[in-house]
């Protein structure tokens, strides 16, 4: 069944719900958990966002935010409820159905279209905000000018480029929508970059590519009915029962964070050992919760020789 979706204000809504629901999160092995102020900021980037598509002025002040990517994130979703308010004024009264119809969205009368429109233009204005706020050399130092991640601004502007190329072509919003947050999330790995001003752009990218990959979910048709599993689970559950599990890893970090990376352990473990001669350190972990222990390791980069065993 294709799912008959607009760029709505019920879009808007189901979108930055998804952000906020803690049982089902969004690409969790990033490990991007919005601070106090970064909520803010999709709090206050969702109000503009879905004035914007309610054809009403702009919400009320913003409040100060003094972390560096908490501000870079309002300011992307700002220049993204500008651009979308721009097109529709411009479009409103100008585009019929037809040929930037997606097949599967409404098409009764001009608002799938202006709002399908809206969004590529408001993709492509967060891009360009986003790129006059970040001072490349600020985030990036000149050893690492050539290396092949792109930067946060690059990112977000490969995902306009590749949102403006489809809707052209009469794509559905889950193509656009889908196409924005592969480009937003592609060509960069996981792991926490030790220098800080470095960090400060992995977040950013982070919270922008989960942000877009949110918006991807909930454009998405609903999945035919599953046949359940031999055990009666359907998707998304597990009827298995927890268990004590002992997990090594080798995995190549600093000083700073492997004692980073034991204290979030900690948290989740009854023991966690860590030997840290040589050049890759060895992590031993007992926990009755494997599957957030690998959730917070991936966080922190790509580990080795990993053994998941049941210590019952």
């Amino acid at each position: 069944m294709v799912r008959m979706t607009s760029f709505d204000a019920d879009l808007v809504r189901r979108w930055f719900g998804r952000l906020r629901d803690p049982g089902r999160p969004v690409m969790p092995h990033w490990g991007i958990v919005p601070t106090e102020q970064e909520r803010i900021a999709l709090a206050q980037g969702q109000a503009h966002i879905e004035f914007a598509v309610l054809d009403l002025p702009p919400s009320g002040a913003a409040d100060r935010l003094t972390e560096v990517p908490a501000r870079l994130l309002r300011t992307y979703l700002q220049a993204m409820a500008a651009g979308i308010v721009g097109t529709r004024q411009v479009l409103a009264e100008q585009v019929a159905p037809g040929p930037f119809a997606g097949a599967g969205e409404d098409t009764t009368g001009v608002a799938g279209d202006v709002g399908t429109l809206s969004l590529v233009t408001g993709l492509n204005a967060a891009a360009a905000a986003l790129h006059g706020e970040i001072d490349a050399p600020a985030y990036r130092s000149a050893e690492d000018t050539y290396r092949s991640e792109p930067s946060a601004a690059e990112s977000v502007r490969l995902a306009g480029v590749s949102a403006a190329e489809l809707v052209v072509t009469g794509a559905r919003l889950h193509e656009i929508a889908g196409a924005a947050a592969g480009a937003a999330m592609g060509g960069w790995k996981i792991g926490v970059p030790e220098d800080p001003a470095e960090r400060a752009e992995y977040r950013v990218r982070g919270l922008i590519g989960v942000l877009l990959v949110a918006l991807e979910m909930e454009t998405r048709s609903p999945a035919p009915p599953a046949e359940p599993a031999g055990c009666g689970a359907l998707p998304g559950e597990n009827l298995g029962r927890a268990f004590d599990a002992e997990i090594t890893f080798a995995m190549g970090l600093p000083p700073a964070e492997i004692r980073a990376l034991s204290d979030d352990l900690a948290g989740l473990a009854a023991e966690v050992t860590v030997w840290p001669g040589g050049r890759w350190p060895h992590f031993h972990v007992h926990t009755d919760r494997p599957g957030q222990v690998i959730g917070q390791v991936y966080a922190y980069g790509t580990p080795f020789d990993l053994l998941i065993t049941d210590r019952g």
